[in-house]
């Protein structure tokens, strides 16, 4: 028990060190960033044990489903009816050509086929890794590693890119921080006990129901309910959200292990060029989505963004994009990934099993 109370000394030890870094030099999203990229080069290099107690995932999705929660009103409801179509031509596009790349990082690799385009489906991490369990004949350690690579070179490189190149709307932010109709300050003494509790109910109840991204889509759900009933949803604290963050980025960081990989330096590189590939045909699309709907370019990529809706709703909140949109676009096609990825994988191990 000591050990692990020292291993996480050392986790939030570092991640900070790299909070403090990034803040200095001004990159976008330092709490997530700053922790998930110090964390990850101190394993790397020292190949030390490190602890970082899953339970704080959770409460990051929870924090982060209460935070798009208040950013759903009736008329961003009422719009998203008008991005159904972009939302399955995007959907279709993205999954076809993740799989395209996986297919041709298997040929250059020589690994396993199925595991690499598996890999390379921009699905949530978490989520991807429960398809183990559906799916026989995947290798773990390469799905995991490619998964990994992918969200932390995503969540590194589309900030940036959309804070830098892009810009940012500062007026969105505090829109996208929450759409409350009333301050904390405001609110009755126990409403401080009440609404922790209903968020973790509302993640409980959609776990009970077996829903993907449960811990998130369930505090969402419930606080999109109590906004249209007319109850107060006051925004999240920053303070809450920059929690929300490190618990992420640190818990992203940990995940690397590419020494667990054969000849994991060649395998590592053309990783970092696949990924690279597929943000930039990430970026193709949200152009587009930006031309078609006349939305902030910053909305449309992190919409397009092939990054998981944790990380990209994070990212949303944090540089001013419209957290609603971005939400859609990526539990849209979670939600497909989820429903037909599985039965592809199946059909295609059938396939190669009769051939």
């Amino acid at each position: 028990m000591l050990n692990r109370w020292r291993a996480f000394a050392e986790a939030l030890s570092v991640a900070l060190v790299g909070v403090t870094i990034f803040s200095e030099m001004n990159i976008p999203l330092p709490w997530l960033i700053g922790s998930l990229v110090a964390v990850a080069a101190w394993s790397i290099a020292t190949q030390r044990e490190l602890y970082w107690p899953f339970s704080f995932r959770k409460i990051a999705m929870v924090l982060l489903g209460y935070l798009i929660g208040t950013s759903f009103t009736k008329d961003t409801l009422a719009e998203m009816g008008n991005h159904v179509p972009s939302m399955i031509a995007i959907t279709i596009l993205t999954i076809g050509f993740s799989l395209l790349l996986g297919f041709l990082f298997s040929k250059i690799t020589g690994l396993d086929l199925s595991s690499c385009m598996i890999g390379s489906v921009p699905g949530g991490l978490s989520q991807i890794m429960v398809m183990l369990d559906e799916i026989k004949g995947l290798n773990p350690t390469v799905i995991m590693f490619l998964q990994s690579m992918r969200v932390m070179v995503i969540v590194i490189v589309v900030p940036i890119v959309t804070v830098y190149l892009f810009g940012s709307d500062s007026g969105a932010i505090q829109n996208s921080m929450g759409a409350g109709s009333a301050s904390w300050i405001d609110m009755p003494w126990y409403a401080y006990l009440l609404y922790p509790l209903l968020m973790v109910a509302g993640a409980w109840f959609f776990a009970r129901l077996r829903i993907p991204t449960a811990l998130l889509l369930g505090p969402m759900v419930l606080t999109i309910v109590m906004t249209f009933a007319g109850l107060p949803t006051p925004q999240l604290p920053v303070a809450f959200i920059d929690l929300a963050q490190i618990f992420i980025g640190v818990h992203i960081g940990l995940q690397m292990q590419p020494r667990d990989l054969p000849d994991w330096k060649k395998i590592s590189t053309y990783t970092v060029v696949t990924v690279v590939v597929l943000v930039l045909f990430g970026i193709g699309l949200g152009y587009g989505l930006a031309v078609l709907y006349e939305l902030p370019f910053t909305t449309a990529l992190l919409s397009t963004a092939p990054g998981g809706m944790v990380e990209m709703g994070l990212t949303a909140a944090a540089v001013g994009g419209d957290v609603s949109i971005v939400t859609s676009y990526q539990l849209f096609r979670l939600f497909v990934i989820m429903f037909s990825v599985p039965f592809f994988f199946k059909w295609l191990n059938k396939q190669r099993a009769g051939s």
